[in-house]
């Protein structure tokens, strides 16, 4: 278990590092239109992500319209993103495990809901769909 946790942390701390990196990059180059998804890349069409770093440059500078509608997963990701951030600082601080509990929580709710996750999954799949359609 101590192992699954440390895993955990690691991986959503890279993540996090790479993201805030990422996050930067565009605030000091947004006039390039760099994009990092393979999928893009390798098939022209977006990912049912691409666009979430310009939605939440947006947001972060109060244009929540334009974010929500150039991807609403970018105002959403922002939001999950700074909850771990947060969990983790207070774990470090505190020396406990809150993050890794509300995780395994997660997870164990999403394995006993189907049917939400299920509902999840077709969400992401009509953000996909709307990406395409959109021409992002």
């Amino acid at each position: 278990m101590i192992a699954k946790k440390n895993r955990l942390y690691l991986i959503t701390g890279i993540i996090c590092f790479f993201g805030i990196l990422w996050l930067g990059f565009l605030h000091f180059f947004s006039h390039t239109e760099v994009t990092l998804c393979p999928v893009k890349n390798l098939t022209g069409y977006p990912c049912p992500s691409c666009g979430s770093s310009r939605a939440i440059d947006a947001f972060l500078h109060g244009n929540i319209r334009e974010a929500f509608l150039i991807n609403p997963l970018g105002i959403l990701s922002l939001f999950i993103a700074v909850s771990i951030i947060c969990l983790i600082l207070v774990d470090l601080i505190s020396k406990k495990d809150y993050y890794f509990r509300v995780y395994s929580a997660a997870e164990e709710f999403l394995k006993k809901n189907k049917l939400i996750s299920a509902l999840l999954i077709l969400l992401l799949i009509a953000n996909w769909i709307w990406n395409i359609k959109k021409g992002l």
